[in-house]
């Protein structure tokens, strides 16, 4: 009697994996193969995740993508794990499901899976449709210029103690890994943007404890843990340490808003930080966030603003160190603009105009977040307006890889070449609006976008005033995403006092 119910347990077991992860993504797959789509092979389940995984053994996960765009060109077909996945490279039909049908479309399942459990899901991150739009709304006020303005003092003295504390050690050991370096900066000025005043302890606790989260979701993301419902709840897979980091992390939020509602905390900056934005932020009716979405929405903030920004630049910093000339045009600007002054004020920061060019560069050659997905909810034809149309299926998930598309020769002249010029003086005159989208596009556009840009900028220029960077030959560099896009192996860096003639 118990094994014919085990044995039932099991069939119905099996028939729900097929249905849901072979049969359905059968159907998806065979509905664009039918309007003549260019398609890897169908494979049940592991799709092309053992091709993925030559190419990452051999330190080209990026080229993969590279090759399957050079294989079948502007619009093709390829299965993350058991998910098939439409890439398209064709600007019409970008805007049509970044811009145009937006309703139509939700945050990825992939997505969802992988920080959902971090984060929550009531966030700007994470959310759709109404409840997306009505956060963003809300939270556009928090990044008013004149806000973002006030908290230029954080990004300066977080970078003036990173300075300190690598001057300090370079006595003994100068050569550093500013991948590790840069973000566990970055991270540290978002969580003082977005908290306050917080203890070196726990912040220090809490960014070891994020970073650990970060590592175990891109585990479980890539042993496809968190795409199946049923797998995703079993206490396996490094899962019990995962909640208890988790648990941490909100222990400490729910603490920081009952801190600063009872006056016991307060901003870092002279106006308004993230946390105070988020406590005062009213719909159009009066009501606030309640304490749950204030919560998730500084979990996003944080999760979204610190590996974006220590990424841009980690690579920015290595095409300055491999590219003198670069280097010495940022130098010598810098020298212009800030003269002795240390802490770059607003004002200056405008006045940067190589810089920002290289980090729009960057961004090109290196978009810190390269994959851009959507989850189509209802069937529609994206380009009507265009010489190709595409009928979406319900379930289906159609992608953009920024890092293909900005090195795409029908959009950029010299597409590897590192010519920041090509941004000064009003930028590139593109062929089309969503060819180049570090930031994303249309209702979703990264509403940190300008936060990022002036943090990047203030850490940069000061860097680049006090110290001097000398990349560890011999070194591999290759990207690989995890979360986000960075190098494999970190960036090592020799990394001394400059010493102005």
């Amino acid at each position: 009697m118990i094994f014919t119910i085990i044995l039932a347990v099991l069939i119905v077991i099996v028939a729900c994996v097929y249905y849901k992860l072979v049969y359905k993504q059968k159907q998806i797959y065979d509905a664009f193969r039918s309007q003549g789509i260019a398609c890897e092979p169908f494979r049940p389940l592991v799709g092309q995740l053992p091709d993925m995984k030559q190419y990452a053994i051999r330190d080209e996960f990026m080229q993969y993508h590279c090759d399957l765009h050079l294989k079948h060109g502007n619009i093709y077909i390829f299965n993350f794990g058991p998910f098939p996945r439409v890439f398209i490279y064709e600007p019409e039909l970008i805007s049509d499901v970044l811009k145009k049908f937006t309703r139509y479309y939700q945050k990825s399942n992939l997505a969802r899976g992988e920080l959902g459990s971090l984060i929550g899901l009531q966030n700007l991150l994470l959310s759709d449709h109404e409840h997306h739009e009505k956060s963003r709304r809300m939270l556009q006020p928090a990044f008013h210029s004149d806000n973002l303005k006030s908290m230029v003092s954080i990004m300066s003295y977080h970078t003036t103690q990173l300075i300190e504390k690598w001057l300090k050690e370079a006595k003994t050991n100068n050569q550093f890994d500013l991948q590790q370096e840069l973000s566990t900066l970055t991270l540290s000025v978002i969580i003082s943007s977005a908290f306050g005043q917080i203890t070196n302890n726990r912040k220090e606790s809490i960014s070891q404890t994020f970073s650990k989260s970060l590592d175990l979701l891109q585990y479980r993301t890539m042993l496809m843990i968190t795409q199946i419902p049923f797998l995703a709840i079993l206490p396996l897979w490094k899962k019990q340490i995962l909640d208890q980091a988790v648990a941490k992390i909100s222990r400490f939020v729910n603490q920081i808003i009952l801190d600063r509602k009872s006056g016991l905390s307060q901003s870092m900056c002279s106006s308004k930080d993230l946390l105070d934005l988020l406590l005062s932020a009213k719909d159009s009716d009066g009501e606030g966030f309640t304490q749950q979405q204030i919560k998730e929405e500084a979990l996003g903030f944080v999760i979204a603003g610190h590996e974006t920004t220590g990424n841009l630049l980690t690579w920015c910093l290595y095409i300055l160190m491999t590219h003198t000339h670069v280097y010495e045009a940022c130098q010598d600007e810098v020298d212009q603009v800030l003269g002795s002054q240390l802490t770059p004020d607003y004002d200056l920061l405008s006045k940067l105009k190589v810089i920002d060019a290289v980090l729009h560069e960057t961004l090109r050659l290196y978009p810190p977040a390269p994959i851009l997905a959507r989850q189509c909810v209802k069937e529609h034809t994206i380009g009507t307006n265009s010489q190709r149309q595409l009928r979406i299926p319900v379930g289906a998930t159609i992608a953009i890889n920024t890092y293909v598309l900005h090195r795409m020769e029908q959009f950029w002249p010299r597409p590897l070449e590192i010519d920041y010029t090509r941004w000064m003086n009003g930028g590139p005159k593109l062929a089309h609006s969503c060819c180049y989208l570090p930031f994303g596009a249309g209702n979703r556009n990264c509403i940190g976008q300008t936060f990022a840009l002036i943090e990047a900028k203030v850490i940069l220029s000061m860097l680049l005033q006090r110290l001097k960077f000398d990349i560890v030959e011999g070194q591999k560099i290759v990207p690989e995403i995890k979360i986000t896009m960075r190098p494999k192996y970190g960036l090592l860096a020799k990394v001394t006092r400059r010493i102005v003639i």
